[in-house]
């Protein structure tokens, strides 16, 4: 019986680090500076509604859905859609770029992306 578990404990040893590369996706600016830059919340990652804070996704082509911040009069923001092909343990931060503070209207952008501490693409 001791063989047996010690058998088992070599091999989950051995497969217990062994992990699918992933990715992290948020909205928000991870740059404060440019004026032109907004933060926005990530609302979908291919068609599936996001709660988590930043999303876990699979690396390959990713359709994300975010929303820009409301401006003076509006009680909701706009959203948009970008494609984005995401690479193995890359976290990204989706900015928004408008033309002026009071406009709706945005262009999502990769406001930034690095390298997630401690995971190994394959």
């Amino acid at each position: 019986m001791k063989l047996a578990i010690a058998a088992l404990a070599a091999g989950l040893a051995a497969t217990g680090c062994a992990t699918d590369p992933f990715a992290y996706v948020q909205g928000g600016r991870y740059f404060r500076t440019p004026i032109n830059s907004y933060d926005t919340i990530l609302i979908s990652v291919d068609g599936k509604s996001t709660t988590q804070r930043p999303a876990v996704v699979d690396p390959g082509v990713r359709t994300i859905v975010v929303q820009g911040l409301p401006t003076a009069g509006f009680n909701y923001g706009e959203q948009r859609t970008m494609t984005i092909d995401v690479k193995p343990c890359v976290r990204y931060w989706i900015a928004a770029r408008k033309d002026s503070r009071l406009s709706q209207d945005f262009e999502p952008y990769i406001d930034y992306s690095e390298p997630i501490a401690g995971c190994r693409a394959a």
